[in-house]
């Protein structure tokens, strides 16, 4: 039964062989079920999911392992990549860039994330783990960016990112490469370029954003920054936060404020998938591999198994209720990430019924879907 179904999803990863793709399967089903990618702690799953009880954790393990032993320094992550985003079709016009860091033991993590922004999600296309604590470096985020280039269409999208992801050559790297971004500003920043630009100053925009009794007030100025035409913009902070009571923004886009501030919003979708990946998910931060070329497999894997919770959530996700606090706020009672992967806890649990329902989804989609991300690799 299992040894029918197999060929079929190989037929997706022709550079591979089936045992291979059988343990990578076996690898997100175990991810997907246990809620971690802890190795140590899969182990003991792998003998049930294959219907052969007597298999014994560390044969299990071994099992895992073999995926890295063989395939680290191979494509296999990024084909993984392309596989996924292929059955979800994925495309979107904004890029999201934020980076999460941890400390374990005596290593530090800081996984910087590019992600494209997908019917409300955060979907990771490529990352860095720049082993440090700490903000990124414009250098190192002109590599990340580069590299992402040889695999994804990154052209004509727009990158929104928090203040962190500042500095004058970035912001030309980014336009000279066909990216626009919205950034967020701490505050002072750029005033003098600011004020030299005709219209209000830098100080006359916030008193007139602050003085305003429209609570999503917003402005916006034209300003030249070495030699770039950018937009300042001016917002209150919907968070009526007393000590940032007002959100500054840098654009290279020449559209409405109001659309400037609106779509900033988007990257907050980020935090939310660093979250499920992390906490509310499948706890990146035990990672615990020693190289860095197996870390990349494993979190490609992982990526692997979020879109497919984020497809299967999809599907349902307008039926799940929602929940209105007392300021009169409201949102869905889960997340559509909780909501997917709860779904598929119901029906894979075993190897056999996962396969059963990728095959599904491919049946569905009819062949691949075209997706506006994915080069010609």
């Amino acid at each position: 039964m299992l040894a029918s179904l197999l060929p079929k999803i190989k037929g997706h990863f022709p550079n591979y062989s089936k045992s291979c793709i059988k343990n990578v399967l076996l690898l997100s089903l175990c991810i997907l079920i246990k809620e971690t990618l802890n190795l140590n702690k899969l182990k003991g799953l792998i003998g049930g999911f294959l219907d052969k009880p007597h298999i014994r954790p560390d044969s299990g393990y071994k099992r895992l392992i073999r995926i890295f032993d063989h395939h680290a320094f191979s494509r296999l992550w990024l084909d993984l990549l392309i596989f996924v985003f292929r059955v979800i079709g994925l495309e979107g016009e904004y890029l999201l860039l934020d980076g999460t860091s941890w400390k374990s033991g005596k290593k530090s993590y800081h996984y910087m994330t590019l992600c494209v922004s997908y019917k409300g999600v955060a979907i990771p296309i490529y990352w860095m783990n720049l082993q440090k604590l700490g903000i990124s470096n414009i250098k190192e985020r002109i590599k990340l960016i580069k590299k992402a280039k040889r695999h994804f269409n990154l052209s004509h999208k727009i990158l929104i990112a928090d203040r962190e992801y500042l500095g004058i050559e970035w912001f030309k790297f980014l336009r000279d490469n066909g990216l626009d971004f919205i950034i967020r500003l701490k505050d002072n920043t750029y005033k003098q370029a600011i004020d030299q630009g005709a219209g209000k100053s830098y100080d006359q925009l916030k008193a007139k954003v602050r003085r305003s009794k429209v609570a999503t007030k917003v402005l916006k100025k034209p300003f030249i920054l070495a030699g770039m035409q950018l937009y300042f913009v001016v917002l209150k902070n919907p968070k009526n936060d007393p000590k940032e009571p007002l959100i500054y923004l840098l654009s290279s886009l020449d559209i409405h404020p109001k659309k400037i501030a609106q779509t900033y919003t988007l990257r907050w979708k980020i935090e939310c998938c660093f979250k499920h990946l992390k906490s509310n998910g499948f706890q990146l931060e035990q990672i615990n591999l020693e190289r860095e070329s197996r870390c990349r497999l494993l979190m490609a894997i992982i990526v692997f198994a979020y879109v497919i919770s984020i497809k299967e959530g999809l599907k349902t996700y307008k039926n799940v209720p929602i929940k209105i606090y007392k300021g009169g706020s409201q949102e869905k009672q889960i997340s559509l990430f909780r909501h997917g992967i709860n779904n598929l806890m119901k029906f894979c649990l075993s190897l056999h019924t996962f396969c059963l329902y990728l095959l599904n989804l491919l049946k569905n989609i009819k062949g691949y879907k075209i997706s506006s991300i994915i080069k010609n690799v």
